[in-house]
C-alpha cells in the first residue's frame, strides 16, 4: 500500500521546500504540478522558483485532472503533488466551465447565483475527486506527498462565496489529514510533525 504524507502551512511557510527535502534527489520522482493554467507574470515567477529548486532527475507532470491515473506508473518511487489548494481551485473552475461554458464573465455571474444546494453538490464532486486520488494513491506501490495551504489561519474573506470556498478547501485538508499516514505543519520554515 502507498504511504501518504500531508504537508500543510501558510503561504511562503517553506512547505514545498520541506516536502521536496523528504525525497531523494536521485530517485525516480513524479512531481505533479497543479498550477498549470494561464497565469500573470507574478504567478509565472513563483512557478519558475519552484522549477529551479526541483531536482533535474525528477519528472514533472503538469495537470490538475485525472490525477488518480498517475498512480498506475510503476517506474516512480514517489509522487509529490504541489499543491492541493491549486488542484482544488482549478478543478472547481473546470466544473464551472462544464456547467456554464468558457466565458469567465458568465462563470462569475453564475457563481454569484449558486444556491446552497448547488454549492453542496459542487463540494461533493470536489471531495469525490479527492477520494479517488487518495484511494488510487493508497492502492499504488509508490509514496504520495501532498502539499496544501492551511487557508483557515488567515483573514476571514469579505464575501460569502470566498468564505464558502475557504471552507471547501478546509474540508479537502481534513480529508487529506484523515487519510494521511503522516502530516506536518510548516511555520516560518520549521516543520512540526502533527500526525
Amino acid at each position: 500500500m502507498g504511504e501518504i504524507t500531508l504537508i500543510t502551512g501558510g503561504a511562503r511557510s517553506g512547505k514545498s521546500a520541506f516536502a521536496e527535502s523528504l525525497l531523494d534527489t536521485e530517485a525516480k520522482i513524479n512531481y505533479i504540478a497543479t498550477n498549470c493554467t494561464a497565469q500573470d507574470e507574478e504567478m509565472k515567477n513563483r512557478v519558475l522558483l519552484h522549477q529551479k529548486r526541483r531536482s533535474k532527475n525528477w519528472q514533472t507532470t503538469e495537470t490538475f485532472l485525472d490525477i488518480a491515473d498517475l498512480f498506475q506508473q510503476k517506474q516512480v518511487s514517489a509522487h509529490l503533488l504541489d499543491c492541493a489548494t491549486m488542484l482544488t481551485t482549478n478543478f472547481f473552475f473546470h466544473l464551472m466551465k462544464e456547467r456554464f461554458g468558457e466565458d469567465f464573465k458568465v462563470i462569475d455571474e453564475e457563481i454569484a447565483k449558486l444556491s446552497e444546494s448547488a454549492k453542496a453538490d459542487i463540494e461533493a464532486e470536489i471531495l469525490t475527486e479527492w477520494h479517488k486520488i487518495l484511494m488510487a494513491a493508497r492502492k499504488s506501490s509508490s509514496q504520495l506527498i501532498v502539499v496544501s495551504n492551511e487557508v483557515g489561519l488567515g483573514i476571514v474573506p469579505k464575501n460569502s462565496f470566498s468564505r464558502w470556498f475557504r471552507d471547501v478547501l478546509g474540508h479537502v485538508n481534513q480529508s487529506l489529514g484523515k487519510e494521511a499516514d503522516a502530516a506536518f505543519l510548516v511555520i516560518a520554515g520549521i516543520p512540526m510533525k502533527i500526525k
